[in-house]
């Protein structure tokens, strides 16, 4: 799984989703929504009530765990991969 794509924060789940683009055995191209709770971004980096703006940097600090752990998910059939705080520990 390919992560490229900018983050942006979502005010229904408030917290970070991100795109991922996966290419199947035969080629084809998808892209997958993938999230981070603002619960996991707020206890691995110790933030207190942090702001949208917070969160997307927390976000970029540690994306590369993220990325690792979204990819994981996917491919154990999460088509929809969610980072959580229990995830992160």
């Amino acid at each position: 799984m390919t992560f490229d794509s900018i983050a942006v924060f979502d005010p229904a789940s408030r917290g970070v989703k991100f795109a991922g683009r996966h290419i199947d055995p035969k080629g084809a191209e998808r892209f997958v929504i993938c999230q981070v709770s603002r619960d996991a971004l707020q206890l691995r980096l110790g933030l207190n009530d942090p702001s949208p703006e917070q969160l997307l940097a927390a976000y970029s600090q540690i994306k590369e765990i993220i990325h690792r752990l979204a990819a994981k998910h996917f491919a154990s059939g999460d088509r929809r991969p969610s980072v959580s705080a229990q995830d992160l520990l």
